[in-house]
C-alpha cells in the first residue's frame, strides 16, 4: 500500500509541475546569431564633386584652387576659373569664358577677334604673371587638336548653381618676356566642377 501512494504521489508531482500552455523550454541562443541589424548608409551623392569646388590635372598635376563663376550681363552665359597666388609676387590664372546656361557638351574655340566673344562658343586661358604684372606665359587653346570641351551636366537658375567637366590643351603664344620654368603648353585634364554663379 505504500508503494502505491509513493508512486501516486510522485506521479502527481512529476506532472503537475507542466502546464498544458507552457511553452516548450529552449536552448538559450546567442542574440547576435538570430537579431539582424540594420545598418544605415548615406545616400549616395550624384554630384561629380562637392559644390564650390573645382579640380584637374594640370600636366597630370592635382591642380584645385578657389574656383568661382560668374554670369555676364546678359544672363545667358557665365564664366568660370581660378587663380593661384604664389608668396614670391607671381600669380596664375586659367578659366573659361563665354560658356551657354544650358546643359550640353560644347567645343573651345581658339579667340579671333572680337567677333569670337559673346558667340556662346567657350574660349579658355591661362596666364601666369610674375612681379606683380609681367606676363611671362599667355596660353590659348591649341588649335592642332579637336578634343577641347567643357560639358554642362547640371544647371540650376533658380539656385543659380553649375556643375560639369572640362579638358583642354593650351599652346603658349610668342613672347617678348622670357622667364624660367614656365612650360611650352599646359593640358588641364580630368577637369570637373560644381560652382554657385555669381551675378553681375
Amino acid at each position: 500500500m505504500n508503494k502505491i501512494f509513493f508512486y501516486a504521489a510522485l506521479f502527481l508531482l512529476v506532472f503537475s509541475n507542466c502546464k498544458k500552455n507552457q511553452p516548450p523550454i529552449y536552448e538559450p541562443v546567442d542574440p547576435v546569431d538570430t537579431i539582424k541589424v540594420p545598418i544605415d548608409t548615406p545616400p549616395v551623392s550624384t554630384h561629380i564633386i562637392d559644390l564650390g569646388k573645382g579640380f584637374a590635372l594640370n600636366n597630370g598635376v592635382d591642380w584645385s584652387p578657389t574656383f568661382e563663376a560668374a554670369y555676364y550681363k546678359t544672363g545667358s552665359r557665365f564664366a568660370f576659373g581660378a587663380k593661384i597666388v604664389h608668396s614670391y609676387l607671381s600669380r596664375e590664372s586659367f578659366g573659361f569664358e563665354d560658356i551657354p546656361c544650358a546643359v550640353g557638351t560644347y567645343p573651345v574655340e581658339r579667340p579671333k577677334g572680337i567677333e569670337s566673344y559673346g558667340n556662346l562658343i567657350p574660349q579658355s586661358y591661362f596666364v601666369y604673371i610674375r612681379d606683380y604684372d609681367t606676363p611671362v606665359g599667355d596660353f590659348l587653346a591649341d588649335t592642332t587638336r579637336n578634343d577641347h570641351f567643357v560639358e554642362i551636366i547640371r544647371y540650376d537658375s533658380v539656385e543659380q548653381t553649375v556643375e560639369g567637366r572640362f579638358q583642354v590643351f593650351l599652346k603658349k603664344e610668342p613672347m617678348n618676356t622670357w622667364w624660367p620654368n614656365i612650360p611650352d603648353s599646359i593640358a588641364m585634364t580630368e577637369g570637373r566642377f560644381h560652382l554657385k554663379i555669381k551675378k553681375p
